[in-house]
């Protein structure tokens, strides 16, 4: 399909399906169609790995923003930003259009997560295959799972960011996508340091050892302190056990045991707000990190990967947003700073299940090798694209 007509076709998903679904902040329609032809008319050999490629932005991450500019550079063409929650309210876990709650498109009364919630819908919804995101608490995370496609969250600097680091190190740029290799292939693009964010990991190209062992993975479904829904771990459970069965993945009894992150990460985020925080809290929080670190380090000692489910349950009904916590089974790994990627694994009573799988500090292109098998392709949901070609 030539370039500018891919992007004129997701320009016109992106208008038609927003009408239900609520995930568009801003088009950018005209911007779009101008980069589309300007790639267009490049030589080939000039043109970026991404060349043509239409994607969505996050909202509040502008085009100059180092994730943004690479994709650019690549020859990704953005049609416009995607939403998120209103920033002034506690509960992250949902989009916000300033008119009307972004809806999930498996299922138009259901969350489709936060805060990343537009980008995760829009590449659902076949709209784009690949959109912006970040990640403070599971903000790429846990959006993916609800709404069936892949969230990946690197090492803690992957991907550079405009402020660089924060005083707390929680909040990770990243990317959501349709399939483990759109996920990739936009960070791939976007890894390296910045001159905005010179102290970011070095470029990353995963590679794929020959000849190498079954990955040995641990199961958990509930690290020690959360209260997954039973079938949804069990789903998730016999998922692996399968692989296991099949030899692809090696299942290692271990057991995990954290404790609740929840006051630490509530105290190192307002850290990160600028908020006044107490001295001792702050020093507790610190402590945990430094517990949670040596324990993680124990565990990857034994095992290529940690696999928990994404969420304790499949999406809730979109104004329910105060009654649930989300988070319980991702955030630890934004205060320890390890890669996790989510992937689907299925469906429960009609809506989608995603797998967390995690690693070791940089070694996010082991995530994504223990990723790969295990997720599921998903049937296009009710309110959707036609797909790419």
């Amino acid at each position: 399909m030539h370039f500018e007509e891919r992007v004129e076709n997701a320009l016109s998903d992106m208008a038609r399906l927003d009408v239900d679904l609520h995930f568009v902040a801003e088009p950018w329609p005209d911007q779009a169609r101008a980069l589309a032809r300007r790639v267009a008319a490049q030589p080939a050999v000039e043109r970026g790995p991404l060349a043509g490629t239409p994607f969505m932005i996050k909202d509040g991450t502008g085009l100059e923003t180092p994730i943004v500019q690479r994709l650019v550079a690549a020859g990704a063409v953005p049609i416009g930003t995607t939403t998120r929650p209103d920033p002034r309210v506690d509960s992250q876990t949902w989009g916000w259009n300033g008119r009307d709650h972004t809806r999930n498109p498996w299922s138009l009364e259901h969350s489709s997560g936060g805060s990343s919630a537009g980008s995760a819908v829009a590449v659902a919804a076949g709209v784009v295959p690949f959109a912006t995101g970040g990640d403070s608490a599971g903000s790429l995370r846990i959006p993916a799972a609800f709404c069936g496609v892949v969230g990946f969250k690197g090492t803690v600097g992957r991907i550079p960011r405009t402020g660089g680091r924060g005083l707390a190190q929680l909040t990770c740029a990243g990317v959501i996508g349709a399939t483990v290799d759109d996920v990739v292939a936009a960070v791939q693009v976007a890894a390296g340091s910045h001159p905005l964010d010179p102290t970011a990991l070095p470029a990353w190209q995963p590679t794929v050892p020959a000849n190498e062992r079954p990955p040995r993975f641990a199961f958990s479904a509930e690290l020690g302190f959360a209260s997954p829904d039973p079938a949804l771990a069990t789903l998730v459970r016999d998922r692996l056990q399968t692989l296991a069965d099949e030899g692809s993945l090696d299942l290692v009894d271990r057991p995990v045991a954290l404790s609740d992150p929840s006051e630490a990460w509530h105290t190192l985020h307002a850290l990160d707000r600028g908020r006044e925080v107490d001295h001792a809290d702050l020093q507790a929080a610190l402590a945990y990190r430094r517990e949670l670190e040596r324990t993680l380090s124990e565990l990857f000692a034994d095992v290529d990967a940690l696999i928990t489910p994404t969420t304790p349950q499949t999406a809730f009904r979109y104004r329910n947003y105060q009654e649930h916590v989300a988070c319980d089974l991702c955030w630890a790994f934004n205060l320890s700073g390890h890669p996790a990627i989510t992937v689907p694994v299925g469906r429960l009573d009609g809506l989608p299940v995603g797998a967390q799988i995690v690693a070791a500090p940089h070694r996010d292109d082991l995530a994504v090798r223990v990723a790969r098998p295990i997720a599921v392709p998903l049937p296009r949901p009710p309110h959707s694209a036609e797909g790419f070609s």
